[in-house]
């Protein structure tokens, strides 16, 4: 991402995502067992992998326990909830509760000794009783050795699980475990509120010995029974030290941050050139969008490999989009009348008017954007909604044409307004997973 420092419908019943998701699982599968991508359109190898730990292709799992069972940790790879394959409330079902199940695989699978940081906006209590299991696995965690170091969003929902962590861990920073919030009223860093989604293990050890370090997990959901049964989301795992590295340096500015005032213009990002790149908000309203610093390196005609003239796609699941940041809609529409295929996912009512007017016009020759609001019934009492903040970019980019994908928390709001990470991933393989997750939620949504 250019101009960032660097320190290191309603009433019907629909199809299940997971159900549409079958058929195209079945054939990345294939794809990833019949070998590698071709050259310059996969993923880079891991960087900091040594021979002594077992490489893993993107999206490859291992059993969080000795029973089939159990759910599954995802390395290297996304994981998505379906919030409308199961009840819409009570106990859920798998699909509903995946992004859940790969955190509190994550976090029993860190030994005594190691680390955890986790930072989270809303973590409270449900009937599901799967905010519970993460709690029960940090303080078990701590219970066994592990230094368990928490950072809340300080709210009146957060208040008993951050009383039941205080109980556990304590608050004593320079202890090992400790739980502490931002402030009534204020972010840690940004204005109004911390909104981050993250979790950082310094090692992890899966069944077989198979052993991760600097594993980063991040996501869009957060910790209350709404993201289990009415929103999708997403959650990306991966193993990179400079990634790691750069992750720890934001939650040690979260901790520090919280005893002094807001810093608006914090914003700043890991190296480019690599991989997995993160960028940490907030930024300073007016010193250019980090978002719309992308799309103007985007190219809407290429040839590939074959010397075939392409057309390039951008692709979008919007949560909530606000007139701050209009100058992303109006570089999306300047992108559709270049070509560009542009198609937009989004939470009905979850776009304010002025940026969604532009989204409505029509383009130079005549072209439009695909939007497709979603926000529909279930079964009676049960609606559901896209939570989660996704680009995807498959064609021209700055000087390659290797896919890429950006997730995380940030909402399209007010750039001042809160704490945030976002992560840029590049690779084919994990491209087309999120991929055919988008082109499910769109059926899904009616698109």
């Amino acid at each position: 991402m250019s101009g960032g420092s660097s320190r290191g419908v309603t009433g019907r019943r629909v199809p299940s995502v997971v159900a549409l998701l079958c058929v195209v699982a079945t054939l990345l599968a294939a794809s990833l067992a019949a070998g590698p991508p071709a050259a310059g359109r996969g993923p880079a190898a891991q960087p900091g992998e040594t021979s002594g730990k077992a490489p893993e292709a993107p999206g490859e799992t291992a059993p969080t326990s000795g029973t089939s069972a159990a759910p599954a940790v995802v390395m290297n790879g996304p994981v998505f909830n379906d919030p409308a394959a199961g009840p819409g409330s009570g106990t859920p079902t798998a699909a509903q509760t995946a992004v859940f199940d790969q955190l509190v695989g994550l976090l029993d699978a860190v030994p005594a000794g190691e680390r955890i940081h986790f930072a989270m906006f809303e973590f409270q209590a449900g009937p599901s009783g799967y905010p519970q299991r993460v709690l029960n696995s940090l303080v078990a965690a701590h219970d066994r050795g592990v230094g368990v170091r928490v950072i809340l969003n300080t709210s009146a929902g957060n208040e008993p699980f951050h009383d039941a962590l205080d109980a556990a861990l304590g608050h004593d920073e320079s202890a090992r475990s400790w739980v502490v919030g931002c402030g009534s009223g204020r972010g840690c860093i940004a204005r109004n509120y911390s909104h981050e989604k993250f979790a950082l293990l310094s090692r992890v050890v899966l069944p077989g010995g198979v052993v991760h370090e600097d594993v980063v997990f991040q996501s869009s959901s957060n910790l209350n029974d709404w993201y289990v049964h009415n929103s999708y989301n997403d959650a990306y795992t991966f193993a990179d030290p400079t990634s790691y590295a750069g992750y720890l340096t934001h939650f040690t500015d979260l901790q520090r941050g919280r005893t002094v005032p807001v810093d608006p213009d914090y914003w700043w990002t890991t190296p480019t050139g690599t991989t997995h790149r993160a960028h940490f908000y907030p930024r300073a309203q007016g010193t250019g969008d980090p978002i719309v610093n992308v799309l103007r390196g985007v190219g809407c005609t290429y040839q590939d490999e074959a010397g075939v003239t392409r057309q390039t796609a951008v692709r979008l699941v919007v949560s909530a989009f606000t007139q701050h940041r209009t100058a992303i809609a109006e570089e999306l529409l300047r992108l559709r009348g270049e070509n560009c295929r542009i198609e937009i996912v989004h939470a009905a009512g979850g776009i304010e008017p002025e940026p969604l007017a532009v989204l409505n016009r029509t383009a130079s020759g005549g072209q439009r954007i695909q939007l497709t609001p979603c926000r529909y019934t279930v079964s009676e009492g049960h609606e559901v909604r896209p939570h989660a903040k996704v680009m995807l970019i498959d064609g021209h980019y700055d000087d390659d044409t290797v896919p890429r994908v950006y997730t995380g928390s940030a909402n399209f709001t007010h750039l001042e307004n809160s704490d945030d990470s976002q992560l840029r991933v590049m690779g084919r393989a994990v491209h087309d997973q999120y991929l055919a997750w988008f082109t499910a939620l769109r059926a899904a949504c009616g698109g």
